[in-house]
């Protein structure tokens, strides 16, 4: 394969012989340079100088006279500007600052006037003469934009707020620029448009051009209108030349968009006659699309296609190019590249955002947002920015038996804010856990960490990631110099999401030879360069060409079509250039793309797949990555009361010290498997703290608050007057402030001042049912007296094991005991869930079938059996559904059948015996525990994972 810059290279040393090293080319990427000098390297037959190889950039800086600012210091400018005209704090005005700014580049980029520009339909009769360079139907669509917006007094609030802008962009664009230039300082269309306006105005700088330079300008697509102009007076001039890359496929076909702009460039800027053929792309060559129904598969096509090359006999090298339009499949690509493949050359680098660096930067920065002081002025740390500290790799290898030991503890006590002085892992934390209130404060808190961690002993990777560690560092170095410089007052967050930004766009050079060995590139690296083999993975449309829009703007899209802006137009020109020219001179095109459709990818191939299939003249091969998925068959799971298991089980037989809790009998009736692993194997989900208040810790807010409020009340004859006393007062919201702080955030010192917003929600919430449910429906029946709050209780049951009588304990902890007038004892459980009193009988309690058990009955009766016990007296079971008790016919009574539960009596003798049938189940050592069959109990179940349900 002879490429596009070996043609360019023969034709200039042919002519100008050891001379062509007082050329200046300018190239559209810098990877072309290396490529040039490889080839010029191996037609020269003696040592020459290379030739000066310059950039466009460089060129307007030369001519203008003025460089570049910072990005940050270019945004902060415009702020000071824009507040002179509208009110809005820097925090609002950054990203869209940074917007303006792209808008403001553009324009200067196109020579665009911005004054008529930034105009509307009721001024363009006054400014007809400034629009005579637009035709006629460019003068129609800007008309028909603004008629769009209608009248002025019809205005939308959107409308309104983008017009009172609009109408002071040009004012503000004039007096940004004149500030800029007082300053020194420049944006790169500003750069680019002093340079046109000087070159059309002869008023170029003495030293520019030098005596007797010429200009090579290749392989060069797009042209803004700045560029246009220098392009022309170099060639009015006589000093350049202009070699264009291109295939007659798609430049001599006027409705081919990949010819959009080089149809006019190769006019207006003739190259030289010996450019070689242009008509390679419809040579022979192996086109294959490849169909993978995910990305690692997709990655995983690289092994394929690289090994098909081995096959062959071909050695792939530096002629073979695997290019990534997602350049987040980097790594993984380079994971699928097999062993037998010698040098790789990665000419992308590596971001910065995927390495553990980063991800420390990242929990550093959340660690600070959400920190916040007690009243006595504590420090404290959110809960999963503290674990996510610890359990970074940075801070476990240096103490990972304490950093576990304090994740315990955080989650074992469930603090969803913790003290600075309850952590401590030696040499680390105390400078990690400090606060950093201000931004500058922020910065150098930052560089301290980042620091102490970079100093310390690390077993693998210590160089890396002092390099890491110092890019870092270097960038955040930048951003804090720009903004102490701007003056302006920056908050914390606008600090933290312009360094997230600036370090997530980073990315670290890999080491490497980069003219040797395959090239994983990106598609914009691969311009001016040809390879024999081509690899293109990710070609989805929405990658590639992506999103058509011209990016994030001020500036609608009517408009910019109208002024010569580029639009999605522009944007699928671009694209489609890279896509065919990659091709043109290839021999093997191999082109993979996701088939899946979900929040990343629509799973449609790229529209070039397509016109390769249906215009092009080569024989387009469709092959799909086969995904192949084979299940094990599924067996009942079930585990043998052996071993282990049988010692564990004896436990709870005749004083062995294990007890059965109504909640964990319950489980052995929904599922034995279930009972197993939770009673038995006491197995756990893994502990986390509760991000908000479920449902489990809102029952335990309110069974805490309401016996903080009944306690002083216990014993009491007839305490109805005390309780409507209750109602209303600010005991209530008291005691429930209590029991957020104590048994939710786990700090009883917190006040409600303290609370996060829906932490107060659940807790005005849960003041609601007690002062409008529970108190008044107490108040309203009397005739108890509260002899006992979270009272433990206990029963021991016989039952029948062969020949043998054993006895378990039923234990628990009982909400409240009152004492009704005619002596009996009711048991009253608070439930927070939808109400639901009703059972068919007993028999049903203990069923197979969920639809007909009702957990909450049966556990009321367990409890009801052991306060009978404990007390000898007669039990009436209440169930004290919270979300009902202020209706007019509410019972808190259970209901069996159609019939309301007085009395636990009757119930006693036969629940008797469904204990003791289940209980001689459970221990029946000859039948393991198994999976219930009934499924909809899996659905919450904490072991589905394990049970595979």
């Amino acid at each position: 394969m002879r490429s596009f810059i070996d043609e360019v290279v023969s034709s200039l040393y042919g002519r100008y012989g050891d001379d062509i090293s007082s050329l200046n080319l300018v190239f559209p990427s810098r990877r072309a340079r290396l490529f040039f000098s490889d080839a010029l390297s191996r037609v020269t037959l003696r040592p020459v100088w290379q030739p000066r190889f310059v950039d466009i950039n460089d060129l307007m800086q030369q001519i203008s006279g003025i460089a570049c600012g910072d990005r940050i210091e270019l945004v902060t400018e415009l702020y000071k500007v824009y507040s002179r005209h509208h009110d809005e704090s820097f925090d609002e005005f950054y990203f869209w600052g940074d917007m303006l700014l792209s808008d403001f580049d553009q324009i200067d980029k196109y020579l665009i006037d911005a004054d008529v520009l930034f105009t509307n339909i009721g001024d363009l009769h006054a400014l007809e003469d400034h629009l005579a360079y637009l035709t006629p139907e460019q003068i129609g669509i800007v008309s028909r934009f603004w008629q769009s917006f209608g009248a002025e007094s019809n205005f939308s609030d959107e409308k309104a707020r983008f017009m009172s802008i609009w109408r002071t962009l040009g004012t503000i664009y004039h007096e940004y620029r004149a500030a800029l230039s007082v300053q020194g300082l420049a944006y790169e269309g500003m750069v680019h448009r002093i340079a046109a306006e000087r070159i059309a105005a002869d008023d170029l700088p003495d030293e520019f051009p030098a005596p007797e330079s010429r200009y090579v300008i290749v392989g060069f697509n797009a042209l803004s209108a700045c560029e246009k102009r220098l392009f022309t007076w170099l060639r009015n001039s006589g000093r350049a030349e202009f070699w264009w890359d291109y295939d007659d496929y798609y430049v001599g076909n006027a409705d081919h968009e990949a010819g959009l702009f080089l149809r006019s460039n190769i006019r207006e800027y003739p190259a030289p006659l010996d450019t070689g053929p242009h008509g390679r792309f419809v040579q022979a060559k192996e086109v294959s699309v490849v169909s993978a129904p995910s990305d690692s598969l997709q990655c995983k096509y690289v092994y394929t296609f690289l090994e098909g090359l081995l096959r062959r006999g071909l050695k792939p090298d530096k002629e073979t190019a695997i290019v990534l339009t997602d350049e987040s499949l980097l790594l993984p690509v380079l994971y699928s590249i097999p062993d037998e493949i010698g040098a790789v050359n990665v000419t992308m680098g590596y971001p910065l955002r995927q390495t553990t660096a980063y991800s420390f930067v990242e929990r550093l920065l959340e660690l600070q947002r959400r920190k916040r002081r007690k009243k006595d002025g504590t420090l404290q740390f959110y809960h999963s920015d503290v674990v996510g500290i610890l359990n970074h790799p940075y801070i476990l290898e240096q103490d990972s038996v304490r950093s576990g030991e304090l994740i315990a503890d955080i989650q074992r006590s469930q603090r969803v804010y913790v003290e600075a002085g309850r952590i401590a892992v030696p040499g680390v934390t105390d400078r990690i856990f400090s606060a950093a209130d201000g931004w500058t404060e922020l910065a150098d808190y930052l560089q301290r960490v980042l620091a102490c961690i970079g100093g310390l002993p690390s077993a693998e990777d210590g160089p890396r990631r002092r390099e890491f560690f110092s890019v870092i560092i270097d960038n955040l170095c930048q951003v804090g110099t720009s903004l102490r410089d701007s003056g302006l007052e920056v908050t914390v967050p606008v600090f933290s999401s312009l360094l997230r930004k600036i370090l997530q766009g980073v990315r670290i050079p890999y080491e490497g030879e980069p003219l040797s060995g395959i090239q994983v590139m990106g598609i914009l690296e691969t311009r001016n360069l040809d390879f024999e083999n081509v690899l293109i993975l990710s070609a989805n449309d929405d990658t590639f060409p992506g999103n058509l829009a011209a990016g994030a703007s001020f500036i609608p899209h009517n408009l910019r079509l109208a002024y010569g802006l580029p639009t999605p137009m522009h944007h699928e020109g671009v694209y489609a250039y890279y896509f065919y020219r990659l091709l043109q001179r290839a021999s093997v095109v191999h082109i993979a793309y996701c088939s899946r459709s979900d929040d990343k990818h629509t799973g449609e191939p790229s529209r070039y797949i397509y016109q390769l299939d249906y215009e092009s003249p080569h024989d387009v091969v469709r092959t799909q990555v086969p995904l192949s998925v084979s299940l094990a068959p599924q067996h009942p799971l079930a585990v043998p009361k052996t071993g282990e298991v049988a010692e564990r089980l004896h436990a709870f037989l005749d004083g062995g010290g294990r007890t059965f809790s109504p909640t964990s009998f319950y489980a052995y009736i929904e599922c034995p498997l279930k009972f197993c692993f939770r009673s038995i194997e006491r197995l756990r989900p893994e502990e986390e703290v509760a991000e908000e208040i479920d449902l489990p810790m809102f029952g335990t807010i309110l069974h805490k608050a309401m016996e903080l409020l009944y306690t002083p009340l216990l014993n009491i004859p007839e305490p109805g007057r005390q309780i409507r006393a209750l109602i209303g007062s600010a005991a209530v919201a008291d005691a429930v402030t209590r029991a957020v702080s104590g048994e939710y955030l786990r700090d009883p010192s917190l006040g409600s001042d303290e609370y996060g917003g829906n932490v107060l929600l659940v807790r005005d919430i849960v003041v609601r049912y007690i002062d409008r449910c529970i108190l008044p429906y107490d108040a309203a029946h009397p005739g108890f007296r509260i002899e006992g709050l979270e009272q433990s209780v206990t029963a021991p049951v016989s039952f029948c094991w062969g020949s043998e009588t054993h006895t378990v304990t039923f234990a628990g902890t009982s909400d409240r005991l009152d004492r009704l007038t005619d002596g009996r004892v009711r048991v009253v459980d608070y439930k927070t869930g939808a109400p639901k009193t009703e059972f068919r009988d007993l028999d049903a309690l203990f069923s197979a079938d969920s639809r007909q058990r009702n957990a909450a009955a049966l556990q009321t009766l367990l409890y009801s059996m052991m306060v009978s016990r404990t007390t000898g007296s007669d039990v009436q079971p209440a169930l004290y559904y919270v979300r009902r008790m202020n209706d007019p016919d509410y019972s808190p009574l259970l209901v069996e059948g159609k019939r309301e539960v007085f009395s636990f009596a009757p119930y006693r003798d036969p629940l008797q015996a469904y204990l003791q049938t289940t209980l001689a189940s459970l221990f029946d050592f000859s039948e393991p525990f198994r999976q219930c069959d009934d499924r909809s109990v899996c659905e919450y179940c904490d072991f589905r994972e394990i049970c595979r349900r």
